[in-house]
């Protein structure tokens, strides 16, 4: 049961009044899943059914599930998908608010039955007074309506733990008030939160993935791909995995004569050298590196030849108000059973 003081009562009673002085449609939410439900075109002719209607409609199912499993961790997004489909012959007719904490909410207990407080952020903007905006929505049967809300941000979720989720759902929006028709999901679901995401634990997994992609043999196009994903992420550890240094700098001017014109046992230095000027630390080249640095990208062919390969790829590059695009082809060779781009060249696309 819903609970609040004699505060948040006269808080609920002024948000009830404000609700029926302003029955605003606003607009359909963009996180909405699958097909869309169709609005009431006319108001008039499709009323909402009585609240007492809501609660004993079996024709509806309401499920909930993580958008994204993953590790979770305290302190980051937990998204849960919410999701209400009609079964019914009949269109299933309700309100949704434009803030969904007042058609949307979530019983969160730990495993030994206590349960989990509201936080501080929900509890003020479920008090404000102010009108609540929302939307008829007629669901028409087989449709889907879905949210995906961020559970951390409404719950106190500061311990680690293990907790079980059930979802409740207001037809008729949530006011606070004892007459309140809500309907609580049909699954629930398990949540292990781990320990906060430490600096240490961030570094440990880095050192995994980048211990991962060395050892991985990656077929041309995908070497290319996790290439450019590294490069504009500015993730320049990952980006020189798959660069042949001493074969890639033979492209820039500068660079290559500095290299050209030391001893074998200085070219490291050198090499060092021109990954910062690749990472934009400092003015080897006139020209930055970081223009080469696609907004978006399509890899659209690839040719290999035993231990040659091509990568042709169409990139996009956007400078304020302009949009170019240019066609990369990636030159790879295959040292020691590894992929590595050694070369590029570039033509202009009208």
């Amino acid at each position: 049961m819903y609970r609040h003081d004699n505060l948040h009562k006269v808080a609920a009673a002024a948000l009830l009044t404000l609700l029926c002085m302003f029955p605003l449609n606003i607009g359909f939410s963009q996180e909405n899943t699958n097909r869309s439900p169709r609005y009431l075109e006319d108001q008039e002719e499709y009323l909402l059914v009585k609240t007492e209607e809501y609660g004993m409609d079996e024709t509806v199912s309401i499920f909930i599930g993580f958008h994204d499993r993953r590790i979770y961790y305290v302190g980051q997004p937990v998204e849960v998908e919410f999701q209400i489909v009609n079964h019914g012959l009949e269109p299933y007719l309700f309100l949704t608010s434009y803030n969904k904490l007042f058609t949307f909410d979530f019983d969160i207990r730990t495993t030994d039955n206590r349960l989990v407080e509201h936080s501080k952020e929900y509890t003020l903007d479920t008090t404000r007074f102010e009108p609540i905006l929302n939307d008829k929505i007629a669901l028409k049967k087989d449709e889907l309506y879905g949210v995906r809300i961020d559970i951390s941000r409404w719950f106190d979720l500061q311990e680690p733990g293990e907790y079980l989720i059930s979802g409740l759902f207001y037809p008729n929006l949530k006011t606070g008030l004892e007459s309140d028709i809500r309907i609580e999901s049909e699954n629930e679901i398990y949540l292990y939160l781990n320990p906060p995401y430490t600096d240490e634990l961030a570094l440990k997994k880095r050192e995994d993935e980048i211990r991962k992609l060395k050892a991985e043999s990656l077929p041309p196009y995908q070497v290319v791909e996790v290439m450019l994903r590294a490069l504009q992420e500015r993730d320049y550890e990952k980006y020189f995995i798959y660069i042949k240094v001493d074969e890639f700098i033979k492209q820039f001017k500068n660079s290559y004569s500095k290299y050209q014109a030391v001893k074998d046992s200085q070219k490291p230095a050198v090499e060092e050298e021109f990954k910062a000027y690749l990472r934009g630390e400092n003015e080897l080249e006139e020209l930055r590196f970081a223009e080469h640095i696609p907004h978006d990208f399509e890899i659209e062919k690839t040719v290999i030849e035993k231990k040659n390969a091509l990568v042709t790829v169409k990139e996009t590059f956007q400078y304020i108000n302009l949009i170019e695009e240019k066609r990369y082809t990636y030159q790879l060779h295959l040292f020691n059973d590894k992929w590595l781009v050694y070369s590029y060249s570039i033509v202009n696309l009208p």
